[in-house]
Formats: structure tokens, sequence, C-alpha cells
């Protein structure tokens, strides 16, 4: 068995260099579009951890921002009372009481958001002369109004003089190569972008999350690191908003606080952060300021969050694309800039039919949820975006950037097996081809327009791997019955090209074809599709070589089969690998046939 032998980049950073010019065959040189699965993240202060042992011991000095701490205080109490961050009255009294009845026991206390939620699951107290559970109020909170608790009880990190702490990061220190390599590809072609004369500039994204402010100096600190200039975005919904609002009321930027709570159900940002809250209200008072900056981009980089924000951060409130989205389209036309994306936002670049939540097998049998627009889901309230926690299936029937024009596209999914999510949502629509991308794995994109069918070319990067689904013309019963379709699966260093409905792969070279097996092994599973389970006998018939695996398994008193087939055109390289530390088996494929059919 081939094995690659990836050096760990976290033990050769003896100076930027030597992480810019390793593994450079990776970096594609036309490539103008970069996805970063979830986990690709480095040391930071906020979050060790991906940094190194020694790093662990040492931390960071006593300017760095940690995580978010949170404080039971009389003023976090008094919060509590004046802000509107519940619709449920007496679960807001029950809060009160139960803060005031630990605040002697945690007095002066910061605590993490884990340690505050053990807190409250394990206190009992007493409100109306009734004893109440703490695990029962917090059970009985909607996510937004959690969300909407911690905004009120979090504490501002600020040195003795009052300057506000920031998150550091140290990329010498890193112990997560996928993410290292990744981000190294993204630099090098956008320093191919902005030429020889100068640094590459990279703005920077960060209003698709509920707090825009919170991810902004890791960002700052990891781009300027690698070797970028850094440019912040302070796009978000309020910002949209504000900037429409202006046309009409002279003050709409002063009322920016007043928007992030109304359109990112978001409080106190200006408190916590109150640097980057007057960088916004500066851009807001300033004509264009934002679409000056886009242009002076080589590249630009949305993070992760939700795609109902990045669908608000990119439009207009009435739903148009905004100046700033049509410029980075323009420029993306005109080759001038390139554009990553990051986690759950990546499901945003898809042009149609924008996957928001759904979780498990049964999303196969049970309906969608479809809605026309962000809007729509939005106009029932600040907890819009609780609609993408949930386990139904939902989904939006346009796209959000509309720059992938084809297919369907999702993250995650070996880990929380949504393969049945973007198979349903593919079936329904009719949209033949679906692409998903696993945790740890990057892709450089290179797309090459034509009339007789545009050449996509996708570079894995990374520990975990990369799907692509075709269910040709086929169709999905009610009872989970599915038509044939087609999978493939690619892992580090293949690169794959899509042209006209037709995948053409080129396996990395360590990977050799695996051995031919008569053994065609069955397996019985009560769920097939469960986290991981799809992952595992797919790697299975790859692995063993044999021509056809079954799966037998039961969803709500439906006994079904899944059936794996190789045929004439399939094909299958094997290889180790040594990765973040990792020697492990990676098993890549192209052309196996599956289908569910009823028992």
């Amino acid at each position: 068995m081939n094995i690659r032998h990836t050096k760990s980049l976290a033990s050769l950073l003896l100076g930027m260099a030597a992480l810019l010019n390793a593994g450079q065959s990776i970096a594609q040189e036309q490539a103008n579009v970069f996805l970063f699965g979830q986990e690709l993240e480095v040391c930071s202060s906020d979050m060790d951890r991906y940094c190194s042992p020694a790093k662990k011991q040492t931390g960071f000095d006593e300017s760095a921002k940690l995580g978010p701490i949170f404080q039971v205080t009389d003023e976090a109490i008094t919060r509590l009372s004046d802000f509107n961050w519940t619709e449920q009255p007496e679960l807001r009294a029950q809060v009160i009481a139960m803060l005031q009845s630990l605040k002697p026991q945690i007095e002066a206390s910061q605590l993490s958001e884990r340690e505050f939620v053990r807190l409250i699951r394990r206190s009992t107290f007493t409100h109306q002369d009734k004893t109440i559970k703490g695990r029962d109020v917090w059970s009985g909170l909607f996510e937004f109004e959690r969300n909407n608790l911690f905004d009120l009880l979090e504490q501002k990190q600020a040195t003795r003089a009052g300057k506000r702490l920031k998150t550091q990061v140290d990329l010498m220190a890193t112990n997560n190569e996928s993410a290292l390599l990744a981000y190294q590809a993204f630099y090098e072609r956008a320093d191919q972008v902005a030429g020889k004369k100068r640094k590459p500039r990279v703005a920077l994204l960060t209003g698709v999350s509920r707090d825009p402010y919170q991810k902004v100096d890791y960002y700052t600190g990891l781009f300027e690191q690698l070797g970028f200039e850094v440019i912040w975005l302070p796009l978000d919904g309020a910002m949209q908003t504000a900037l429409s609002v202006k046309e009409y009321d002279a003050e709409a930027c002063s009322k920016l606080a007043q928007f992030q709570i109304q359109k990112l159900g978001s409080f106190r940002r200006n408190i916590l952060y109150p640097d980057l809250f007057k960088l916004q209200e500066a851009a807001c008072r300033k004509d264009e300021s934002i679409l000056d900056s886009i242009k002076r981009a080589d590249a630009i980089y949305i993070a992760d969050g939700s795609n109902l924000l990045a669908s608000h951060a990119l439009n207009k409130p009435t739903g148009e694309a905004s100046p700033e989205l049509l410029k980075i389209k323009e420029m993306l036309g005109n080759k001038q800039l390139i554009i990553a994306v990051e986690g759950q936002s990546i499901n945003s670049l898809a042009s149609r039919n924008t996957i928001l939540s759904g979780e498990g097998a049964q999303v196969m049998i049970e309906p969608s949820n479809v809605y026309l627009s962000a809007n729509e889901v939005c106009n029932l309230g600040v907890d819009c975006i609780s609609t993408e926690a949930e386990r139904e299936l939902n989904y939006l029937s346009e796209g959000v950037l509309g720059l992938f024009p084809y297919g369907l596209i999702d993250t995650q999914l070996s880990s929380l097996a949504r393969q049945t999510r973007l198979l349903k949502v593919a079936y329904d629509t009719q949209t033949q081809m679906s692409f998903g991308l696993d945790r740890k794995t990057a892709l450089a994109i290179s797309i090459e327009e034509s009339d007789k069918g545009d050449s996509v070319t996708f570079d894995v990067i990374g520990s975990g791997g990369f799907w692509i689904f075709d269910i040709q013309d086929g169709k999905l019963s009610s009872n989970m019955a599915t038509g044939e379709y087609i999978s493939h699966y690619f892992t580090h260093q293949d690169k794959v090209v899509y042209r006209n409905a037709s995948v053409a792969p080129d396996f990395a070279p360590w990977k050799i074809a695996t051995r031919l097996n008569s053994t065609n092994p069955t397996v019985t599973s009560s769920q097939p599709f469960g986290r991981y389970n799809y992952f595992k006998f797919s790697q299975m018939l790859c692995n063993t070589g044999a021509s056809s695996a079954i799966a037998i398994g039961q969803l709500q008193e439906i006994n079904y089969t899944l059936q794996l087939v190789k045929s004439a055109s399939s094909a299958a390289r094997q290889g180790v690998i040594l990765l973040d530390g990792d020697k492990e088996s990676r098993c890549s494929f192209s052309g196996v046939t599956n289908q569910i059919l009823i028992n």
C-alpha cells in the first residue's frame, strides 16, 4: 500500500517562508473560488484546540482576548429586566430569580459559556413559593432567547485602561495541517492576482453571523500572518438596513445598534466591541465606502455563518442584490478577484435552492419546507436563523450569492450524514448534480466558461473528502425508494474535472488501484444513513475492492436496502496519508451506482 508522507507544517514553520513554500503543488494557478469546510481553524487565544502542546502550556500574553466570558452582576440582571430579550414573561421572571439566587455563589466569577450553562442546569431555586430546577428553565428557552441571554450577560474584555482586548493568532504553533495547506493555497492564488508590486489584499466579510464583530480579530491575525493586507467589510443585515433607511432618514447610521437587535437578533455589540462599532458607523456615513474597499481587494473571504444572514448582508432589504454584491460578481467575472467561502456559508454559493437545515434519514420521507427567499423566512421574526438549526428539511428556492450554477452544494456530509438532505432536495427540485464537502476539507475551484459547456476543476485539500452525486433523471418515491443515482468521493490531492454532467477524476499519484475482490459484503444496520454510516459503508466497498455491497436498514417501519454497485466505468484508488499528525487510509472512488430498494 502506498504511503504519502506529508510533513507536519507545524514542525517546519521556522519562518513564514516555510509555510508559504510548502505544498505548492496544491495551489491552482487558475482557481477563482475556494471552499473551506468546517474545522479548518488555526491556533488562537480564544480557541486553543489546534494549538501545539507547547503553546497550550505557555499560552498567549495578557493582552490576548479569550473566548466569551459571562458574569452575573447587578447590572447584568437589570439588563434582563430592561431589554426585550424573550417573548415569555414568566420565563423572564424565572431566569432573573435563578440568577439572583446564583449570584452570591459566583460573585465576581468569570465563566465560559460551557461553565455558565452547566451552572444553570445544575441549579435549584425558589420563585413564587415554588421550587424550580434550572434545567427546566434552560430547556424552556428557545435558541434565540438563549443567544440573547448570553449577549446580555457577556462581559467586555479590556485592559485596566479600558482598551478592548483582541483575539491573537499563532500560525507557527498551529497543529492543523489541513488548515495551513488550505490557507496557503488561497494566499498563493491571491498573490498571483495582486501581482509582484504589493501584498495581496483580502476583504473580510464577517456579517453573516449574528455577532458580526466576534471573529474580526481572529481572521485579521490569521491573514496578516499569511502575508495579506486585510480590509474588513462592515457589511451585515443591520448595515444594509441603515444604508437603505439613510436615503430618507439622515440619522439612520446612528440607529445601527437598534438595527442589530432587529435584523441580527444581537444585543450590546457596540458595548463589547466599541472600536469596530465606530468603524461600521463611519462606513455607514461615508457614501460608497464599502464599495471602494471591494474595488481595492484581490480576494473576498466570507466567514462561516448563517445563509439567511448572508442574504441580508449582501442584498438590500427589498431582496434586490446590493451594489456590493453586484461589484463582487462583476470583478469575479473580469478575473480581478477571487472568492473564498467558509463553513455553512458555502451553501449560499448555489445559484438556486439554498439548503438551510435538515438532519437524519427521515428527511427522505417527510415533507420539505420550501421558502421563496430569506425575507420570507425572516418574516417569522428576529429568531428566523433558528430555522437553520431545525431537524426538518428547510431550503430556499433561490440562491444567495448565485456564483455556483452547477448544482446543489452542502457541507459536513460524512460527519452529519447530510447525504440524505442533499439527495432529497435534488429529487424535489430535479437538480441533477449535487456537491458536498466534509469537515477539515477545502476545495480550490477553477472555472473556465465556454459556450460548449463550462469546465469546472476541483482540487481537494485536507484530511476529509469531497462528494459528488448525480441523480440522473431519477425519482424519489414517498416510501424512500429511489431510482439509481451515482456517487463519487475524492480525497486529498485528487483533481476532478466536471463538464456537461460528466465527472473525470485524476487521482493523486500516491494512491493505487484497489484489488478486485469477489466477495460482496452485506451490512445489517438499523440506519445505513446514520452519522458516518453511509461514509463507512462506501469506504468499505472502496477498500475491499468488492463489486457490490448492500446495507439493510429500517426507517419509521419502512424496511429498505441500500445497494452499491460498481460498473465497468467505476474507479477506486487507495493510499495512506500522514496528515494532521495521523496516519490514515484514504480511498477515493468514482462512478458507484446507488439505489434504495424497499423490502
